[in-house]
């Protein structure tokens, strides 16, 4: 009778513990599934498009859009093989990255942010779509 009493007590500690790990993975996966989630939401926020014209010319088309779309360029920064252009509407604030690819390749990318971490795709993406239509017409 002994023994089995001591198994006993043996055995709960064990099962104790066990529960213990088994709740302490689930909050480590959660955490875990909630960063990757955060990471891929910053990564796609960005609307990026790459157009078959050159860095001027896709320029003037994206600024020309801005203005079609009643948004005011704040500023324009050189940056590491472009330019940034920031622009701010009164509840947006909108990033512009143009990175010249080649002398024929352009790259575009649009962050449009509403607050900290929330971010307006839908703008971001109708701001590459008007600067992609008026690249086609305009002459370089």
């Amino acid at each position: 009778m002994k023994t089995s009493s001591i198994r006993r007590c043996a055995v709960i500690p064990v099962l104790l513990s066990l529960l213990a790990l088994t709740g302490c993975f689930e909050v480590l996966s959660a955490v875990a599934t909630s960063t990757a989630m955060t990471a891929e939401y910053v990564i796609n926020s960005k609307s990026s498009q790459t157009v078959t014209y050159g860095f001027r010319r896709a320029k003037k088309a994206l600024l020309v859009a801005l203005c079609k779309m009643e948004i005011p360029v704040n500023a324009v920064e050189e940056i590491e093989a472009g330019e940034e252009i920031r622009a701010q509407t009164d509840t947006l604030k909108i990033r512009i990255e143009l990175t010249e690819i080649t002398p024929s390749v352009t790259r575009i990318a649009v962050i449009a942010e509403k607050q900290f971490m929330i971010h307006d795709r839908a703008t971001a993406q109708e701001i590459l779509r008007q600067a992609s239509d008026i690249v086609e017409r305009i002459n370089g």
